[in-house]
């Protein structure tokens, strides 16, 4: 894709965090070569993902609801005109968080809510942007019935027996700046095939080294990237390209 050398496959410059400088951010990131895919936690912050990618050549959005959400209402009819947008190109983040989670009921309603989003997502032939956190079994036994769906596990923190399993589906993992200021996830990215990995910053969350503790912005993937072709013992340029390919391919930019 002439132009790119970098495409962050999760962000949040939808988010309020860049109201004040969105415009600057997206012009330092054209003038880097890298887009991005902005994704959604509800239909407002849906919408200005779609808003954001009609008007960005190399802006691209995921329209769903985080399952933080899944005690609210929403508008299905919205959502599904949303899903059909042609730059949208995956239905999330959805899936299950778990964290400091124990009421059951709320867990089943993440699940109705999880699974409500499968199946927009088989209706619109788009792949799911899961968001998984301490529930990744249970992610993982709702998807057995739905063997045709295609996920990426964005912001992956599970270990090699996990990401072997989302591998074997088909699927596809990426990490964040956490990888330069752990070791936790090497094995993963040193196990994993090439084309199963991709980038992303979930910014404004999670910054890299030397940013840390800093808002985070898209412009930053290049050094996750280049952290990940240190961990491989690989090329950076090599890695780069395969980041870009496999961005390209998995959400058919």
């Amino acid at each position: 894709m002439s132009g790119l050398n970098y495409i962050d496959i999760h962000a949040h410059l939808n988010s309020v965090d860049f109201d004040l400088d969105r415009e600057v951010i997206i012009k330092k990131m054209v003038a880097e070569g890298v887009g991005a895919i902005n994704v959604g936690t509800d239909l407002l912050n849906s919408r200005q993902a779609v808003v954001l990618a009609a008007s960005n050549q190399y802006l691209w959005a995921v329209v769903g609801i985080h399952p933080h959400e899944a005690d609210q209402d929403h508008d299905w009819v919205e959502l599904t005109s949303l899903a059909n947008k042609t730059k949208v190109v995956a239905i999330g983040e959805c899936g299950l968080d778990y964290f400091k989670l124990s009421d059951k009921s709320v867990k089943q309603k993440q699940k109705e809510l999880f699974v409500r989003q499968i199946e927009l997502a088989l209706a619109v032939k788009k792949p799911l942007m899961l968001h998984i956190r301490d529930s990744y079994t249970d992610v993982l036994d709702i998807l057995k019935a739905y063997p045709e769906i295609r996920t990426h596990a964005h912001f992956f923190a599970g270990d090699w027996s996990i990401a072997k399993k989302f591998i074997d589906r088909g699927d596809t993992i990426s990490f964040t700046g956490v990888i330069t200021f752990t070791s936790q996830y090497n094995e993963v990215i040193e196990k994993a095939p090439l084309d199963c990995l991709l980038a992303e910053t979930d910014c404004p969350f999670v910054a890299p080294v030397p940013f840390r503790g800093q808002r985070n912005d898209p412009t930053t993937v290049s050094l996750i990237v280049e952290k990940i072709a240190t961990i491989r013992k690989d090329n950076q340029e090599i890695i780069r390209q395969a980041m870009l390919k496999n961005a390209i391919r998995v959400f058919n930019l």
